[in-house]
């Protein structure tokens, strides 16, 4: 069950999540807990008026677990965050398709801890699409043949810049079950994503290319199943990448929209 301690308003019945003042460089280490276990039952848990230097971000986010580092940072950001800005000069916007955090990684992340400093008078919310009803909500034959599936999931051409790599084969493939148990929570989850995910391992190219695209399909047009977060300053959003996929819309060229994410790594994705 979740913490007790730390209160919540629902973003929607069943997904989502909003603390009620708090101030997350306090929490002891029983909430932080409790916000991990909270992330895990809903998916997505949002922060208000958290200001924090990027220092302090880092602080916190070492508390939830082991963090990914950007080797490309420059200047004094912390190797630990990973620089998200859109602007006057920017053509896209990363996070555009419906993806969950590289899922290419053989160990990819848990947790993703995004804190906007700077956000467009109006557009730039994120949208975040839960997996577990993704899963829940498919017909009980799909279901059972889609957990006998594994997926490759490849890196893709913006992540090799952010890797440090000089050239996509350095950066290797992973395979992941199709539908992934939650470690905490033992639920059932949907792990494959447009944005990673290349080939369904037990079907044809043919086969493969129209079962994923029935599954973009059902997590892009699952409106049940998602809810929309709007930025606010010293906004922090966390996500579980285990059970969550998002997608950051670029409607709002040319206003500036920055701030930096911290990631978790996770764990090997298993079916149990």
């Amino acid at each position: 069950m979740t913490d007790p301690k730390i209160e919540f308003k629902a973003i929607t019945p069943a997904f989502g999540a909003e603390l009620e003042q708090c101030e997350l460089t306090r929490f002891n280490d029983d909430e932080v807990d409790g916000l991990l276990q909270l992330a895990a039952e809903r998916g997505v848990v949002v922060a208000r008026d958290q200001v924090m230097t990027p220092e302090q971000h880092v602080s916190f986010a070492k508390r939830l677990g082991t963090l990914l580092e950007s080797p490309v940072n420059k200047g004094d950001i912390p190797k630990e965050l990973l620089v998200i800005h859109a602007d006057e000069k920017s053509r896209r916007a990363a996070g555009e398709l419906w993806h969950s955090d590289v899922s290419s990684n053989d160990i990819p992340p848990g947790l993703s801890m995004l804190r906007m400093e700077v956000v467009p008078d109006a557009g730039g919310d994120t949208l975040f699409s839960d997996m577990v009803q993704a899963f829940e909500t498919l017909s009980d034959e799909m279901q059972h043949f889609l957990m006998r599936l594994t997926a490759r999931h490849d890196p893709r051409g913006h992540y090799l810049y952010l890797s440090g790599a000089k050239k996509l084969d350095e950066l290797p493939s992973a395979t992941h079950p199709v539908i992934r148990t939650h470690p905490r929570t033992g639920r059932k989850a949907l792990y494959v994503n447009a944005g990673f995910t290349g080939k369904i391992i037990e079907l044809t190219n043919r086969e493969s290319e129209s079962l994923l695209r029935l599954l973009y399909d059902h997590i892009a047009y699952g409106v049940k199943f998602q809810c929309r977060v709007q930025w606010q300053p010293n906004t922090v959003v966390f996500w579980d990448n285990r059970v969550v996929q998002h997608h950051a819309a670029f409607d709002y060229y040319p206003a500036v929209r920055s701030g930096y994410r911290a990631t978790v790594v996770g764990e090997k994705p298993v079916l149990c």
